[in-house]
């Protein structure tokens, strides 16, 4: 007996030392207490406390229900659904998470005489804000795609560098002018058909620019339809005949924007 007595003096006493109790040894110390929480207290971790022990809350993401309404309030689904004979179909088909924080809804439209076509929407999980880039954002620094010499020489000034070339993909002369880390492509008739930035000066679709991360750029535009891993590709809701690509470099660091029409 003598000896049971000695050895739970001993587990107590080392408990006091560590901070570490079984639950019988702590019911018979603190009959009553309320319960306490296993473990070595001074090791312990609480989750959510970093950053001398500031909480760090989770984000607040808007719920399945609130991206599918903000797509059935585009314009667009208004114009579908006046279409006789047409019925559409939504669904989330892809949730957020911390390093893409964007819901991705599925938008099938149904028709009596018709193959089913399939849309995809991307809506911010924070801001409920649906990612569509518009024709209108396709501009760098003021400088659209189709603008003429003269209007460019408006908003830029008279470029440093200027020269013209046979692009025999396009099969036509061109004519290149150069500034301090941007490049006008204009075609045959004087006309922008693609910009390109490598300086962060430079402000591209919605504000992006050179050192802006992917996650960034992701949080304005969504992912990219289709592109290598080191590009991001994108393509106005309103017209298909351009686009914007942004290259990345190892870090995931955007490094260089451009913009180009894609049907000339």
């Amino acid at each position: 007996m003598l000896k049971k007595i000695i050895i739970v003096v001993a587990v107590i006493i080392a408990g006091l030392v560590t901070g570490y109790y079984s639950q019988p040894i702590y019911n018979l110390v603190w009959p009553g207490g309320s319960t306490k929480t296993l473990g070595f207290a001074n090791d312990k971790k609480v989750p959510g406390t970093e950053n001398g022990g500031v909480t760090q809350k989770a984000p607040q993401y808007i719920s399945e229900g609130d991206a599918i309404s903000a797509v059935k309030d585009l314009p667009l689904m208004n114009k579908l659904s006046e279409l006789e004979g047409t019925k559409l179909v939504f669904a989330a088909d892809q949730q957020p998470t911390d390093d893409y924080p964007v819901w991705t809804v599925e938008v099938k439209q149904r028709h009596t005489d018709k193959v089913p076509a399939t849309m995809y929407f991307q809506v911010d999980a924070l801001s409920g804000k649906v990612l569509e880039l518009q024709k209108d954002d396709m501009k760098i620094s003021g400088i659209g795609l189709l603008m003429t010499k003269k209007e460019v020489k408006k908003i830029q000034g008279r470029a440093p560098k200027s020269r013209s070339v046979f692009d025999r993909t396009l099969r036509q002369n061109v004519r290149i002018d150069s500034y301090a880390g941007l490049e006008i492509l204009f075609d045959s008739r004087g006309k922008v058909i693609r910009v390109t930035v490598t300086n962060a000066d430079y402000l591209g679709p919605r504000g992006i620019k050179v050192g802006d991360s992917k996650k960034d750029i992701i949080r304005l535009f969504g992912k990219a339809h289709t592109a290598p891993t080191n590009l991001l590709i994108y393509s106005p809701v309103d017209d298909d005949g351009m686009n914007f690509t942004v290259k990345l470099d190892d870090s995931g660091q955007a490094v260089e924007i451009s913009m180009e029409t894609v049907t000339r």
